[in-house]
């Protein structure tokens, strides 16, 4: 696959309703500082994919290095 591929890929991840659920609970609003643990409790209770929480991460990883309106 070429990066437009997996960023296609990571966009259909992120608009899953269940990832969108999981991530507005757990995630949303949330100081950034927990999200390496919330990421991992949701993939060990089988809340989320592995696939699904590196997609996540991959984003909140973005959002650390370039500070979007409404995030902590």
């Amino acid at each position: 696959m070429n990066k437009k591929e997996y960023l296609a890929q990571a966009i259909r991840i992120l608009k899953d309703p269940k990832v969108v659920a999981w991530y507005d609970e757990n995630l949303k609003g949330d100081r950034q500082i927990n999200t390496i643990e919330t990421l991992e409790k949701g993939i060990i209770w089988k809340k989320i994919t592995l696939k699904e929480g590196l997609t996540i991460a991959l984003i909140v990883g973005v959002q650390w290095n370039v500070k979007f309106p409404g995030t902590r």
